[in-house]
């Protein structure tokens, strides 16, 4: 077999066995472990404060473990409440007002393609036709859009209802491996340890460091640029008296955060729509929200996470179709950050798979 495969051709074959493999472990491995996953994660973030209360405070293993398990979850739980449970009851308002918005939007699309009608009146004879055809194809969809949603939050409600067995499932054994784990943390890890070979510790030792090093900078880099975009918005629109603001602004840094995405694709829309049915002041507020939270954003992200450590944006936008494709949402945010860790580790050295520049190149 290798006789008969060329150099480029095992490169090949292992880079599809690779992509079956990672193909496999995200579509069916990774539901299963992710509860343990996160429990062990938990355990080794409560490892020293368990040192401490059995060295110090002569406590046993299984009393540390539980008291420190105990405090990250009390912890989660009193953050949920105070930061989703207010988000939600905006959105269970906003869903409440849903009637009354969908009651108001024939009009407002009335007013839109006056609006729109009246600027078509500047384009030559020649093309009037097909923007009359365009706009009212536009109007027809806009008409149909409440029961779209209508039906798309129907879908959504009964996919939570379906899926909340399973998820109270992953949560409590989430919660009682993380004192599994946590109360026999030291002879796991050993155990973990034994069955890498030993000629390959010192690698998994080096990746590890660069996954370590790689998530903690981008997940405290996206957390901040996310907090900062949210505490943004939210001032803006309260100032600018926009109903459900922590909602909206949540919704909006949100899609900020996503590759290539930014604040722009709800922003400039709205401004849009706000300047051609009459409301130029809120326009002229989102246009300059805009601006600002761009010029903030664009100040703070090489500081923080490094030009999403050199990848260049076209190979992030092609993550992020491979991911969606695959595996659709979750899978468009995974494949990009997977791309900008693997960039990282190949610059490191660490692994090689690809080529980097000479600094002559440079």
């Amino acid at each position: 077999m290798n006789f008969m495969l060329g150099r480029g051709g095992k490169a090949l074959l292992w880079a599809v066995l690779g992509g079956v493999l990672v193909f496999c472990f995200f579509r069916w491995l990774l539901p299963c472990l992710m509860p343990f996953a996160l429990a062990f994660l938990t355990a080794a973030l409560c490892e020293p404060a368990v040192k401490v209360l059995s060295e110090k405070a002569r406590l046993r293993r299984g009393v540390a473990s539980a008291l420190c398990v105990l405090t990250v979850l009390a912890s989660l739980l009193g953050f949920f409440l105070l930061v989703v449970v207010r988000l939600a009851d905006e959105a269970v308002g906003f869903v409440g007002e849903l009637p009354r918005l969908a009651s108001s939007l024939p009009g407002l699309i009335e007013r839109l393609e006056n609006a729109l009608s009246r600027l078509s009146q500047a384009v030559p004879p020649s093309l009037r036709g097909y923007l009359d055809e365009a706009l009212k194809s536009v109007g027809q969809r806009a008409a149909q859009l409440p029961a779209a949603l209508s039906a798309w939050a129907l879908s959504k409600l009964s996919s939570a209802a379906a899926g909340a067995p399973g998820t109270v499932l992953a949560l409590a054994t989430y919660a009682i491996g993380s004192f599994f784990i946590s109360a026999g943390f030291p002879s796991i890890r050993a155990f973990l340890i034994r069955q890498v070979p030993p000629r390959a510790r010192d690698t998994a030792r080096a990746v590890k460091a660069d996954v370590l090093d790689s998530v903690g900078r981008w997940l405290r880099a996206e957390a901040a640029l996310l907090g900062v975009t949210f505490l943004e918005l939210t001032a803006a629109f309260l100032l600018m008296d926009v109903e459900y603001a922590a909602v909206i602004a949540l919704l909006t840094a949100l899609i900020d955060a996503l590759p290539v995405f930014g604040t722009g694709v709800v922003l400039l829309p709205w401004a849009l729509a706000s300047f051609l049915t009459g409301g130029t002041t809120r326009a002229v507020g989102l246009l300059v929200t805009y601006l600002l939270v761009t010029v903030v954003h664009e100040c703070l992200e090489p500081k923080l996470i490094g030009d999403r450590f050199g990848v260049a944006p076209a190979a992030a936008l092609f993550a992020m179709y491979a991911g969606f494709r695959l595996f659709g949402v979750t899978g468009m945010v995974l494949f990009p950050f997977l791309l900008m860790l693997l960039n990282q580790m190949n610059a490191k050295g660490t692994i090689r798979l690809w080529k980097t520049a000479d600094k002559q190149e440079k």
